[in-house]
């Protein structure tokens, strides 16, 4: 009976957890980034052919552009087809959701039994440190298939290793979706690393014949570490493909962009993971228990990218909520030896109405700002706030002449929503390189030749939020101000 009353709490707050998570992952998930996702989803979609050159900027105009990304976003532009940012808004709260709920399931597979509330604690808390990393962009299927990934390999190691074979499939996905799908051989490089580790000890305290299973598990392990291998190279760009993750990150300019900069803590949107982290120390720290070495290697190198680049703490929070809640609960079970026994008590009853009736409230909530997110009206005032509409729509109504100098942030919302106008610059780090945001930093930044780099590219129109030193320095060079408002300037000559 007692089993079974656990059993019906662990359901209710797994439900219960998702839906907080869906309610927390509803909101408006457009960044710059979206809209050159989807410009180009859209010119995938029209020429029924992946741009292999650049087609949408000015300063590299037919360089060659290879993008592993193209199967999302052509799925990201059939889904604002369909329901416009709204539906991009719902797609990543399930995205989030999914995710999380495959950390719950992880949690299944430890060696302990968690207790149900301390699954719901850690899985909530870690999903409030992911958040900073829920955006309308590719991005989102790396996390979704992380989760996937270290479900599998989690499960796998308790004894149904043939879910291994599921990771080349899985692979082949995300080296087509995504440039983080270097992550996939991250997750299976720690279990493989643990595994050789595990053998070659046992190996040698025990003697082959003991180790026997340990060395079916690494061989195991590594034909599908192969089998990965070889399925990373089944995209359009072959093997050119392993040497995006490392060209993007050899980027020096990357550093200068907010999600690639070392993690800000006194940022409120970084503090769970701060807490997460700490949590974690003092919980790891306390307990009686080693961690595991797949966690060793899983923890401690996110930790270590996490801290490099705020990009990275979504990953860090997927693998450190498992660890938080094994040593949690083996601490949970150390504490309570030390307390004085008391008299069982029978167990309590499930109450299916009240528990049907939480999980309808909770529902209720969690869709219901599902909803809102979806209306045309949010999301059109939500881009507002976020994006130069109304100058782009002076662009097109005006069509003032020349080559447009802009904002790096809204590079991308200008190619989406201002075709007309090929870009400066915009969020595609890895096709611009630090020779055009090197030129782009001397513009904002009024330094030395920044007059030339506008003149060498004959720029005649310049777009930049209001106030700015370049705005000043242009407006006393003789350039006029065409259009103002509170998000905007558009200067010209």
């Amino acid at each position: 009976m007692q089993d079974e009353n656990r059993g019906v709490l662990e359901r209710l707050l797994a439900v219960l957890t998702l839906l907080l998570i869906l309610a927390m992952a509803a909101r408006y998930t457009v960044s710059p980034d979206t809209w050159w996702h989807l410009r180009a989803g859209q010119w995938i979609w029209l020429h029924r052919a992946l741009p292999n050159v650049d087609h949408f900027s000015y300063t590299r105009l037919g360089e060659a552009w290879h993008y592993p990304g193209w199967p999302v976003e052509v799925l990201m532009y059939g889904l604002y087809r369909l329901g416009g940012t709204g539906a991009l808004n719902v797609a990543v709260a399930l995205t989030v959701t999914t995710v999380w709920g495959l950390v719950w399931l992880t949690l299944r597979e430890l060696e302990v039994e968690v207790h149900p509330l301390l699954k719901a604690g850690t899985v909530a808390w870690g999903a409030a440190a992911s958040a900073v990393y829920w955006n309308a962009r590719p991005q989102m299927l790396s996390f979704l298939l992380s989760a996937l990934f270290l479900w599998l390999l989690a499960r796998a190691k308790r004894g149904r290793a043939r879910l291994l074979l599921g990771l080349p499939v899985l692979m082949v996905l995300w080296a087509n979706g995504h440039g983080a799908f270097i992550m996939g051989l991250v997750w299976w490089g720690a279990y493989w690393a643990a595994a050789v580790l595990r053998w070659a000890v046992q190996r040698r305290r025990e003697g082959p014949q003991a180790a026997a299973s340990a060395w079916r598990w690494l061989l195991s392990l590594t034909a599908v570490g192969a089998a990965l291998a070889v399925a990373v190279l089944l995209n359009p760009y072959g093997l050119e493909m392993y040497g995006y993750p490392f060209k993007t990150l050899g980027i020096h300019a990357l550093r200068l962009i907010s999600e690639w900069q070392v993690p800000d803590f006194h940022k409120a949107s970084l503090l769970p993971m701060l807490v997460l982290l700490v949590a974690l120390v003092g919980v790891v720290g306390a307990s009686a228990r080693r961690m595991t070495l797949e966690n060793v290697f899983l923890v401690g190198g996110m930790l270590a990218l996490a801290l490099t680049a705020v990009r990275n703490v979504a990953l860090f929070a997927v693998v450190a909520v498992p660890a938080l809640a094994r040593h949690a609960e083996y601490l949970l079970r150390d504490g309570l030896q030390w307390l004085p026994s008391r008299p069982a008590r029978p167990p309590a009853r499930p109450h299916p109405k009240i528990n049907l009736g939480l999980v309808a409230l909770a529902a209720l909530l969690a869709v219901g700002k599902l909803g809102v997110m979806t209306l045309p009206g949010v999301n059109a005032g939500a881009a507002a706030q976020n994006f130069p509409v109304d100058a782009v729509a002076f662009l097109e109504t005006a069509h003032p002449q020349g080559r447009l100098f802009n904002d790096y942030g809204w590079g991308a919302y200008l190619m989406w929503a201002a075709p007309d106008y090929p870009v400066f610059i915009d969020g595609r780090a890895d096709l611009y390189g630090d020779e055009i945001i090197g030129q782009w930093l001397r513009v904002v930044g009024v330094k030395p030749g920044w007059d030339a780099v506008l003149d060498y590219w004959d720029v005649r129109l310049v777009l930049m939020p209001p106030d700015t030193l370049l705005g000043r320095m242009l407006v006393a060079r003789g350039w006029r101000v065409l259009y103002r408002d509170d998000i905007s300037v558009l200067y010209g000559r």
